[in-house]
């Protein structure tokens, strides 16, 4: 608990530095998680790069899975 002396407390009473809103937002609006992942103080480097490496692998899996391939052709029929 370190850290918590180094953050001022309007830092603390940010909602990105509160671990469960930062998780929730990643799950309900990705975007906003990212932001929210960047901007706390609650996540050590390391762990912000894990969830990148996370998200990265997992953007990369779906790209080569070809899972979206029947929603792409879908689309295309709708703008076609």
């Amino acid at each position: 608990m370190s850290e918590d002396k180094k953050v001022p407390q309007d830092q603390k009473d940010k909602w990105y530095n509160n671990r469960a809103k930062v998780i929730f937002s990643f799950q309900a609006f990705p975007p906003l998680g990212i932001y929210a992942l960047l901007r706390s103080t609650a996540f050590t480097t390391p762990q912000k790069w894990l969830v990148v490496a996370g998200l990265s692998a997992l953007i990369g899996l779906i790209m080569w899975s070809g899972i979206m391939r029947p929603v792409n052709k879908w689309l295309m029929t709708l703008f076609a």
